[in-house]
């Protein structure tokens, strides 16, 4: 596995639960390259916390997991949920994304093993340049029960490509708007 020079957690330890072992693999650092017409862009991806994690839910089980800004109960619902992410990024080029004030984010429905049931998923994204890098930070994920892109809840917001994202980037100076939730190793 590649080594970046980056403030983000690369190798997600696993973690225990009734006698067995949950790994957290899947969330480790990749790079993914969307490639355009007339550019291609490449981007670090890293993930935080509230990808598996979430405080009072109901499918939150007795097992805590920090980071190195928080703590938080692991929830077995965005834990399965979180398998599918890396999948779901490499569709991106083919998803309307939406920005709120800090991140973008874009919802599409997805089975929750959970409920049995197809369900709208959002996923919560940072992009950035950090030391050269393209970055790509997935801030949260979660079965969206309420707010923008729930059921029967429109998005407000004005949709764009990955695309006019990563080009956006890449024009950003280094090391600027680095979130504080992917400052978390």
């Amino acid at each position: 596995m590649a080594k970046y020079q980056i403030d983000s957690i690369q190798e997600w330890d696993a973690f225990h639960y009734d006698g067995n072992e949950y790994s957290l693999s899947h969330l480790d650092v990749h790079e993914i390259e969307f490639k355009g017409e007339k550019y291609s862009y490449k981007f670090v991806v890293t993930y935080g916390l509230h990808c598996f994690a979430k405080e009072d839910t109901q499918h939150n089980i007795p097992v805590t997991y920090k980071d190195g800004r928080e703590e938080k109960p692991v929830c077995m619902e965005r834990y399965e949920a979180s398998k599918h992410i890396k999948g779901i990024l490499e569709n991106l080029p083919n998803i309307s994304l939406y920005q709120t004030t800090t991140e973008k984010y874009f919802t599409l429905n997805m089975l929750n093993s959970a409920s049995g049931k197809i369900e709208p998923y959002k996923v919560c994204i940072a992009f950035y340049k950090e030391k050269r890098l393209l970055r790509m930070h997935i801030l949260s994920a979660f079965f969206a029960r309420s707010g923008p892109g729930a059921i029967g809840e429109d998005i407000p917001n004005k949709s764009m490509s990955i695309f006019k994202i990563a080009k956006d980037t890449k024009d950003k100076p280094r090391n600027s708007n680095i979130p504080k939730e992917a400052k978390n190793r």
